[in-house]
């Protein structure tokens, strides 16, 4: 019977659990879904983009393009949040761990 002895095993996991909670905290936000759902509307220069055209005086297309324009901000933080999990999995000691979490969590 083999045992596994790594003892960074459980505050692994619960660092990832906290580094996951905390960017799906952020990601809740409004204007984060607004930005998403717009970004997805603009691909397809969606007539629900209509309103926001009207009221900044642009066309749909303009607008879409305006939108497309921006950094996508959900996968630029999806991104970074595999990084942190990769840290995390390459973490070799508690300090490192600790390194980790200061910054995100």
């Amino acid at each position: 019977m083999r045992m596994n002895l790594d003892y960074m095993s459980d505050r692994r996991v619960a660092l990832k659990a906290e580094v996951n909670a905390a960017f799906n905290a952020a990601a809740q936000s409004h204007v984060a879904m607004a930005h998403a759902q717009k970004r997805t509307w603009a691909e397809t220069q969606d007539g629900r983009l209509q309103p926001e055209a009207d009221l900044r005086g642009i066309s749909v297309a303009e607008l879409a393009a305006l939108i497309l324009s921006k950094p996508n901000d959900l996968a630029e933080r999806e991104l970074q949040r595999q990084r942190i999990m990769m840290n995390i999995d390459a973490a070799a000691t508690s300090a490192e761990l600790d390194a980790i979490k200061g910054p995100f969590v």
